[in-house]
């Protein structure tokens, strides 16, 4: 099913994540050997870029070094709890084959984790993403129809595909902007997303679908969402960052969502 240019996605997939796991393994090792020095006495702390005399070398975590200081990486739940916090997230790849992460924080009680975070007031819910595209939705936008069209490679032609999704009406055109530091542009879409005992999948990612349906239709039920879409140039590599909604989300679940959605910070692998 998938029409993406880019040649052995699979290898690429695989390679990038083998390095993310190596990556992650030396971090883990870097942060204990941080903290066996600190118990043992050793304070070299102005050689790892620690010089606050007043800090808690003994457990502030935020200080001792920059590999201590890694937030950990997002955990899909499917659906459970997410305690509040700052998480690492896999984007997808530069040219280059080389790993984009982000950094998101959540704040609040009522965050779930799927494949990316959802919070929820009740029926009704709003979650936010950051991903690289393969393919976009085709036919009824419905993950059992199993229909897909490739992505473009180049943001305005991306945008342009995410403004004709199935069974969806633009509410913002796509637009020019900046966000998250880099070349931007920005479109809000509202979308059809029942599927029954399926989902609305909007588009694939490297690490799945991006799924909106988040409920079983029922006649007072929600149906439709309203998604933001901002597809960003990092570096010359197209990713997308959206935040999506219930049509009606209680103001303060969508200044939450919005608030971890400003937080969104990419990182490209050293």
């Amino acid at each position: 099913m998938r029409t993406t240019p880019t040649p052995d996605i699979g290898g690429m997939v695989n390679r990038g994540q083998d390095r993310l796991r190596r990556r992650n393994t030396m971090r883990r090792g870097l942060a204990a050997a941080a903290v066996l020095l600190v118990a043992g006495g050793v304070y070299g702390v102005t050689q790892i870029g620690g010089n606050d005399p007043d800090a808690d070398v003994a457990s502030g975590p935020s200080e001792p070094s920059e590999s201590a200081a890694v937030p950990p990486d997002w955990a899909d739940t499917n659906g459970g709890p997410t305690a509040p916090g700052t998480y690492r997230t896999f984007v997808g790849f530069d040219a280059d084959s080389e790993v984009i992460e982000a950094d998101l924080t959540v704040e609040g009680a009522n965050w779930a984790g799927s494949n990316y975070p959802v919070a929820y007031a009740g029926e009704r819910f709003a979650g936010i993403g950051a991903y690289q595209v393969e393919s976009v939705a085709g036919g009824s936008g419905c993950l059992d129809e199993g229909k897909v069209t490739g992505a473009a490679n180049e943001p305005q032609q991306l945008a342009r595909q995410l403004a004709r999704l199935p069974r969806s009406e633009v509410v913002q055109p796509p637009a020019a902007t900046e966000a998250f530091g880099h070349n931007t542009i920005h479109l809000r879409s509202r979308i059809d997303a029942a599927c029954g005992a399926s989902i609305y999948r909007v588009v694939e990612t490297p690490v799945g679908g991006r799924g909106i349906s988040y409920f079983n239709v029922s006649p007072k039920g929600p149906r439709f969402v309203v998604v933001d879409f901002w597809v960003v140039d990092f570096n010359g590599t197209t990713v997308v960052v959206d935040m999506f909604r219930t049509e009606d989300a209680p103001r303060d679940l969508l200044d939450q969502a919005a608030a971890a959605r400003e937080s969104i910070t990419f990182v490209e692998a050293e």
